[in-house]
């Protein structure tokens, strides 16, 4: 592709079609595209196809259907990202609703265990634990408020 621009620069093309319609390759658009290999891997979302893709010269319909696929199996793994994207933010809030339910449940359970506990030594410890939970149950509440989803 190279070899075939630089000739035709070298023949005359205008500037324009140089730089617009056959642009130079870089090499970092020569890169395997990875959605193959690593279909969840982080930063998927900046993603950009290379200009060569984004460029339809078709002459005849072959090319022009060839090219409308393309571009909708690249819309449809854009819509699939996007969809694992929501489904992650969906059980990541349940998370958090799920982490603050597990410490109010271990800080009254450690409040049970306080109210039993007949030796001093067992009744500190219980006491440590339950503001020990506490301590946890409030900082989740505190960072996760707007975000979470409770379910009871």
């Amino acid at each position: 592709y190279q070899r075939v621009r630089n000739a035709m620069q070298r023949l005359g093309a205008d500037e324009d079609t140089l730089n617009n319609v056959y642009q130079e390759i870089q090499p970092n658009q020569l890169s395997v595209d990875r959605e193959v290999t690593e279909e969840n891997r982080y930063g998927q979302g900046s993603d950009r196809l290379a200009w060569f893709w984004r460029v339809n010269n078709g002459r005849n319909s072959h090319e022009d259907a060839w090219m409308d696929e393309f571009y909708r199996v690249n819309w449809l793994k854009a819509k699939a990202r996007w969809q694992r994207w929501e489904e992650e933010l969906s059980l990541v809030r349940h998370e958090m609703g799920w982490t603050v339910s597990w410490f109010k449940y271990k800080k009254e359970e450690w409040e049970q265990r306080l109210h039993k506990a007949t030796k001093h030594g067992h009744q500190a410890y219980a006491q440590w634990q339950v503001l020990l939970w506490e301590r946890f149950l409030l900082n989740a509440q505190n960072s996760f408020k707007d975000n979470m989803v409770i379910v009871t």
